[in-house]
């Protein structure tokens, strides 16, 4: 079996990831934002299929079923649970998506440079997709450092898991399953940590905003 095809495949779903990630940033609306996390999650578990399929690595279709149900669906759940009573925070005059657009581009060149060494000299058929995936990862930083309030935070640091992901997975040809198992386990764990931590927050503070919890510190 010839390397072309699952290389198309697998390049073209983190180009899709890197879109959705860029739709994120570009987004100003939670909900809206939250939505295109589920995309993004199932972009990778069908890159997960994929490399299982052709690379004959049958955990990986179990992989691809963990992060269907934990990053399409329980996560998704557990952040609309954060989000309850939360209200829209409306933009502010002359804010723009922009800036955060510029930044994620130089992100997605800075990406490929760093990269370049390994893209030249390996021999993977998944090598064309790993500086998608690595600047996914850097922009999920970037979004969890510039996070307008605690779910942007937290949004950014799935976004920052997700692309490390796709990386493993690519970089790899597919991590061992049990590898992937206890890292799932331990991002549940973080994540209902934060659900805890916002809650405690709001009943505390009555917002999640960062600008209005500094000034609360004063």
């Amino acid at each position: 079996m010839t390397a072309e095809p699952i290389t198309t495949a697998t390049n073209f779903l983190a180009f899709l990831g890197l879109v959705s990630t860029l739709l994120i940033v570009w987004r100003q609306n939670w909900a809206g934002r939250r939505r295109l996390f589920v995309v993004q999650s199932l972009l990778l578990a069908a890159l997960a299929t994929t490399i299982a399929a052709y690379g004959h690595r049958a955990e990986l279709f179990l992989v691809a079923a963990i992060v269907v149900l934990l990053k399409a669906w329980l996560i998704p759940r557990i952040l609309g649970r954060m989000a309850a009573g939360t209200p829209p925070r409306p933009v502010a005059p002359g804010r723009s998506a922009g800036l955060s657009l510029l930044a994620a581009g130089s992100l997605i060149v800075a990406a490929y440079v760093i990269m370049f060494p390994v893209t030249t000299v390996s021999d993977l058929p998944t090598v064309g997709g790993i500086p998608l995936t690595f600047a996914m990862a850097l922009i999920g930083l970037f979004v969890t450092v510039t996070g307008r309030d605690v779910l942007g935070h937290i949004l950014g640091f799935l976004m920052f898991e997700n692309g490390i992901f796709g990386l493993a997975l690519l970089a790899t040809y597919g991590l061992p399953g049990i590898v992937e198992a206890g890292v799932f386990l331990d991002l549940l764990v973080i994540v209902l940590i934060m659900e805890g931590v916002v809650l405690r927050i709001r009943r505390e503070h009555d917002s999640i905003a960062v600008d209005r919890l500094r000034e609360l510190r004063g």
